[in-house]
């Protein structure tokens, strides 16, 4: 009897054991679920709640959480997309807010603004087939969240070189990314700096 007491006691040991280290040491792979990086495995980071490396078409919330050269967009890290086929250049640059862009009210290129500023993005050597709907937002660097996007502006390319403007009053000090899409696809990502 006393041999079935000690089987007992050490199956059930083990099973708390084993129990123990699943929810407590267990570390997540690649695509598993994590409170933080410590519930993952080595290398990898606990973004949006799920362990990821950084590579392409990893789990991201920021910019931060991916490879050098890599954007964080809709929570995946990916490659900056290629833009040559609609435009050539993209410029940023503030100027004075409530009035367009002209010989009253200069812009500055720059990409660091104060919330005081208009921010402009200008799109030079835009192609004659760029046609249709664009627009920008403004994602906090730190938090992944989406501050302003320019959506109902109705902002478009008309196969000519164009660009739009917006007052920063409602950004807070620190990095923002300024990702644009066209046809609700991203085509071009930078960040900024408000102070």
């Amino acid at each position: 009897m006393k041999t079935l007491w000690v089987i007992i006691i050490l199956i059930v040991l083990a099973a708390v054991g084993f129990g123990g280290w699943y929810l407590f040491l267990k570390k997540s792979p690649e695509g598993g679920a994590c409170a933080s990086a410590s519930k993952c495995e080595a290398g990898l980071k606990c973004a949006n709640k799920i362990c990821s490396s950084g590579k392409l078409n990893s789990g991201c919330v920021t910019y931060k959480d991916c490879e050098e050269g890599l954007l964080c967009t809709k929570s995946i890290c990916f490659e900056k997309p290629d833009y040559s086929n609609l435009f050539s250049k993209v410029i940023i640059s503030k100027m004075k807010p409530g009035l367009p862009p002209g010989p009253n009210n200069p812009t500055t290129v720059t990409s660091t603004f104060v919330n005081s500023d208009a921010f402009e993005i200008d799109f030079s050597g835009v192609k004659s087939t760029t046609v249709g709907q664009y627009y920008f937002e403004f994602v906090n660097s730190t938090t992944g969240e989406v501050i302003r996007d320019t959506k109902e502006m109705n902002t478009t390319f008309k196969g000519e070189d164009t660009g739009s403007g917006t007052d920063l009053n409602d950004l807070t000090a620190g990095k923002y990314d300024v990702n644009v899409y066209f046809k609700d696809e991203l085509v071009y990502s930078t960040t900024i700096t408000v102070q």
